[in-house]
């Protein structure tokens, strides 16, 4: 096998090719917007915590490969700022794909402008490092010539990233554009035999909070995801709250899965709640275990402020109650 082709086949299946979607994927992605978009950061109105561990295609064992399942571990805080009206925000995620491992830390901000009628803009940008490693040991060589062969440990560096993003609401609507990576860095393995480009992401949001009754409300949600404008996918959810404190929801993501999504504030004052999401894998089952899982926790700290004015009264929904 030629070092090009052996290239080829490691990024694609790691979906870290050049025109690949290279950001982490979350089936509960309405529960950690500020991750897709920093115009999100600070709405819940409450210094929250949230925590999620994603197992890709669970129980998967590589046949040649020791690196096993993808999976992924997200955690977020964000909080109301004291020196502008608008949030405060910091991620971590750790997402591991076999022989490869990307590590992502931003600050986010965003700033929030009252609007005419119930209508609200916020605009939000975030800062930050992304670390890409690879683990030479793990790679697969079937050319004993090829330029990889006693290449050995692990190797990894780390590159300044930029984000921005925008969220218009107005009534229950809302919609959001933002771009990731836009310094879009480039990571070079060995001496210079394996390269790579983080490419710039973009995402559109949009959905709808229907208040079915004092009790009830459903939100549908629309996830576009772009590569560079050079590729495409979608992810469409529909989560229905109960008295403020149990959801449930299905979602579908263009040729690969189904989910299903429940999840449960367990304390009096409903300050933790937990949740939980199972993807049935619908495409290239032959190569891949039926489904992937998500465990999810968001703590919501006691907060003595009173809020911030966007000029409506919020419905608590999924995305804005934590």
């Amino acid at each position: 096998m030629s070092r090009k082709a052996f290239i080829a086949i490691v990024f694609s299946l790691l979906v870290v090719g050049l025109r690949a979607q290279q950001d982490a994927q979350f089936t509960q992605y309405m529960f950690n917007p500020m991750y897709y978009n920093s115009a999100f950061t600070g709405l819940s109105n409450a210094n929250t915590l949230t925590a999620i561990h994603r197992s890709q295609w669970f129980g998967y064992e590589g046949t040649i490969n020791p690196g096993g399942a993808p999976n992924t571990q997200f955690i977020s805080y964000s909080t109301l700022s004291q020196w502008w009206n608008g949030g405060l925000g910091v991620h971590l995620v750790n997402d591991n794909l076999g022989p490869s491992n990307n590590i992502e830390f931003k600050l986010s901000g965003s700033y929030y402008i009252a609007l005419q009628g119930d209508a609200s803009l916020s605009i939000g940008l975030n800062a930050g490092f992304f670390s890409s490693g690879l683990d030479f040991d793990e790679l697969v060589l079937v050319d004993p010539s090829d330029d990889l062969v006693g290449l050995t440990g692990k190797e990894s560096q780390l590159r300044p990233d930029l984000g921005m993003g925008i969220l218009y609401r107005k009534g229950n609507f809302f919609g959001g554009f933002s771009t990731n990576h836009l310094l879009q860095p480039k990571f070079d393995f060995g001496q210079d035999q394996i390269a790579n480009q983080l490419i710039r992401h973009y995402y559109l949001t949009a959905g709808y909070d229907y208040a079915l009754s004092p009790e009830v409300t459903i939100t549908p949600t629309l996830l576009l995801k772009s590569v560079g404008f050079d590729s495409y996918s979608w992810d469409l959810s529909v989560v229905g709250r109960y008295n403020d404190q149990l959801w449930a929801g299905v979602a579908y993501r263009q040729s690969e899965s189904a989910s299903v999504m429940i999840g449960y504030s367990i304390l009096k004052d409903r300050s933790l709640a937990l949740g939980y999401a199972l993807d049935l894998v619908l495409a290239d089952r032959n190569s891949k275990e039926p489904t992937s899982q998500e465990i999810m926790l968001i703590y919501k700290f006691s907060s003595k402020g009173n809020g911030i004015n966007l000029g409506r009264n919020i419905i608590r929904t999924p995305r804005y109650r934590y």
